[in-house]
This record gives C-alpha cells, structure tokens and sequence, in this order.
C-alpha cells in the first residue's frame, strides 16, 4: 500500500483492513458502514486512515465488521457493528470510535 511503512501487523474483517504500526498506531481502510475504521465517521475510505487517539496498540484483530486493540497498558479497546455485543462493552450501540472494554 503506496505510503504505509512500519506495519507489523494486519487485521482484515469482512471488508476492511486495519494495520498496527511500530509506533503502536493503527490505520484502517475499506468498508466503514458500522464504524469498524474507528475514525468517528462511517465514511469508507480507499486510503489507510489514522484511527485517532488510540496509541500504544501491541495486539490488533478484526471481526467481520469490527475491529479491537489491546494497549500496552493491558486494557481492551474495540470499535464497529455491535449489534449482538460483540464489542464487549455491556450495550448493543455501534461504536465508531475506539471504545474501552471494561472487566477484561
């Protein structure tokens, strides 16, 4: 992907993709209905976009249209569809912007 260094790993849902950089951000493109591109919008975007304010990422994994992080500081951040609580954070509320999970 032309102007996307430093990945170290990559999560693809159903029709998105999201990368973790060595400096512990992550971008995401692609499909962005339910949020799972963790920008605040549901904006589908060609281009990998900062998911902002989510730092120090050091696990990244995506389900079909959802997309969560662990931090180095061992908590659990997740983003997207939630339509069965598959999010973790107690609601059935698409979330679009990373959203700690509590009790993990």
């Amino acid at each position: 992907m032309p102007g996307l260094t430093g990945v170290i790993e990559l999560a693809a849902g159903g029709y998105h993709t999201c990368a973790r950089l060595e400096d512990g951000s992550v971008r995401c493109w692609g499909y962005n209905t339910d949020g799972q591109l963790g920008d605040g919008t549901t904006t589908r975007r060609a281009n990998p976009t900062l998911v902002p304010g989510l730092t120090g990422v050091v696990e990244l994994t995506a389900g079909a249209q959802h997309t969560c992080a662990r931090l180095g500081d061992g908590f659990i951040r997740c983003w997207g569809l939630n339509d069965q609580g598959q999010l973790g954070d107690g609601t059935m509320t698409n979330r679009s912007s990373p959203t700690l999970i509590p009790d993990l």
